[in-house]
């Protein structure tokens, strides 16, 4: 079977795939919106500081919109509604808010692990959002300061009016199969050793979706690509990504690590990879990550953990 047959649709249930979060508002020119949603009961502000992102410890902090007070130097954001209830993010200093009930700051990494996932969705955005604002500080054009624009989502320069808007850096991430029906999985230097996942890199200029998937998993190991299907996609702001998923047929087998991203390469059967993982001889990413969704749509089924644990 054609690997564009096998693997003709997209994967279900990607994480973060289905924004249940609405931003119409943010393309009217209304300059008053952030006020106006921030006078109200039904709106929640979240903080983002430093430090990391406010929580109870089981959940993200809230404070109501009434409740909020906007401090010199924060920086607001409209993230939009669900459920009848209005987002706003506070770009915080965490000293500032000390004498709340704010239980930890945690990281996007921590918030995969326990947060429900409309409140994770939030997190992804917000993190997005602020890892932008916190860098894009000045104008590319003249190097003079910019200010806030669009309810947040957007920076105009001061002296020259030029409008910035948040940038996303495209990479591919591809399950690569070869005419076994085995699947490429390498250790990637920054892993720790036992780490094993399919491979990835970012989009270069002037360069297709589909080229980007060649050029990348032969410069990580050797091996020639021919068809490539699309599966899915997930934003990834670690710290500005958008993660594009897909299959790819391998005309080759030969593998040859790159040796400086990519330290080690290994093609796996199903009944491999389940003997690697349940042995505790391998690891794969888990939770809500697109590399994990890739590799169990090949595998078929939930991917077993070790046996020992």
């Amino acid at each position: 079977m054609a690997l564009a047959e096998k693997y003709q649709t997209s994967i279900t249930g990607l994480p973060f795939a289905q924004a249940r979060i609405e931003r119409p508002l943010t393309e009217r020119p209304n300059p008053e919106l952030l006020n106006e949603k921030l006078s109200r009961n039904s709106t929640k502000v979240m903080l983002i500081s430093e430090l990391g992102t406010a929580s109870t410890g089981t959940e993200l902090f809230f404070i109501d919109g009434p409740s909020y007070t906007t401090r010199d130097g924060e920086r607001q954001v409209y993230l939009g509604s669900c459920d009848s209830t209005d987002y706003v993010l506070a770009i915080v200093a965490s000293d500032q808010y000390s004498h709340l009930n704010i239980q930890r700051w945690i990281s996007l990494r921590e918030a995969f692990a326990f947060l429900p996932e409309l409140q994770t969705e939030l997190m992804v955005e917000a993190q997005a959002i602020s890892n932008w604002i916190r860098t894009e500080r000045f104008c590319p054009q003249c190097g003079s300061e910019v200010r806030a624009s669009t309810f947040g989502w957007g920076q105009r320069c001061v002296e020259n009016e030029h409008e910035l808007f948040p940038r996303t850096d495209p990479a591919i991430i591809a399950s690569v199969i070869d005419q076994q029906d085995r699947i490429l999985l390498g250790a990637n230097a920054n892993f720790r050793s036992d780490m094993y996942s399919v491979l990835a890199g970012f989009v270069e200029a002037g360069e297709s979706l589909e080229s980007a998937v060649r050029r990348e998993i032969f410069e990580e190991s050797g091996v020639h690509i021919g068809e490539v299907a699309y599966r899915g996609s997930q934003p990834w702001p670690l710290p500005r990504s958008l993660m594009l998923g897909f299959a790819a047929e391998a005309l080759s087998e030969e593998l040859i690590p790159d040796g400086a991203e990519i330290k080690d390469l290994r093609w796996f059967s199903r009944d491999e990879l389940r003997d690697a993982l349940e042995s505790g001889t391998i690891e794969i990413p888990r939770g809500v990550s697109i590399a994990h969704a890739l590799i169990r749509s090949w595998y078929g089924e939930s991917l077993p953990e070790a046996l020992n644990k």
